[in-house]
C-alpha cells in the first residue's frame, strides 16, 4: 500500500467512525428528551459493554493482553487512533494520540461534560471485551476528558 492508499484508508475509517459516533450523541441525545438521563446513560453503558462482550467472542482463545495491542497493530486500527504500542512482562500499553469519536463529538458542538460521558460510555466496549477475557484493563488517560491523548493499559488479571 502506498503512502497515499493508506492515508486514504486512515481517512475512511475515521469518517465512518465520526458517523457512528454522530448517531450514537444524537440517540443518547434523543432518549434523553423522554428518559432520565441516569436511564438512558445506564442502558447506553450495559448496551455498549455488550457490544465488547461480543467482540470477545470472535477473539482467539488464547487472547492476551498482548494480543489485544498486536491485533490493533495487525488490522490497522493503531493508524486511525494514531497510536503507540507497548508490550511488557506486566501486559500491554496502548496510547492513543487521535479520536475520530471525539472529533466528531466537538464538530457537533458538543459540550466537554458531554464529550467526557460520551468517551466514557464508549469505553465500556472495552471494558466488556476486558472482562469477558478475565483481563484488567485499566484507562489512566482519555482524549475526551482532555488529557493529550488516550492511555490504556491491559494486564492479566
Amino acid at each position: 500500500m502506498t503512502g497515499n492508499q493508506q492515508k486514504e484508508m486512515i481517512e475512511k475509517v475515521r469518517a465512518a467512525v465520526k458517523d457512528r459516533a454522530t448517531w450514537f450523541a444524537l440517540l443518547y441525545k434523543s432518549f434523553k428528551e423522554v428518559l432520565p438521563e441516569e436511564e438512558v446513560q445506564k442502558a447506553a453503558r450495559k448496551a455498549i459493554y455488550e457490544f465488547g462482550r461480543l467482540k470477545a467472542k470472535k477473539d482467539p482463545t488464547d487472547f492476551s493482553p498482548a494480543l489485544w495491542v498486536r491485533r490493533h497493530v495487525e488490522k490497522g486500527s493503531y493508524l486511525v487512533f494514531d497510536s503507540d504500542v507497548e508490550v511488557n512482562e506486566e501486559g500491554a500499553v496502548q496510547q492513543m494520540k487521535f479520536c475520530a469519536l471525539v472529533e466528531a463529538w466537538k464538530e457537533m458542538g458538543c459540550t466537554d461534560e458531554e464529550i467526557d460521558l460520551f468517551c466514557d460510555i464508549a469505553m465500556e466496549g472495552d471494558r466488556g471485551r476486558a472482562d469477558a477475557h478475565g483481563v484488567r484493563m485499566e484507562l489512566e488517560e482519555r482524549i475526551g476528558r482532555g488529557d493529550p491523548y488516550c492511555k490504556l493499559k491491559i494486564f492479566n488479571q
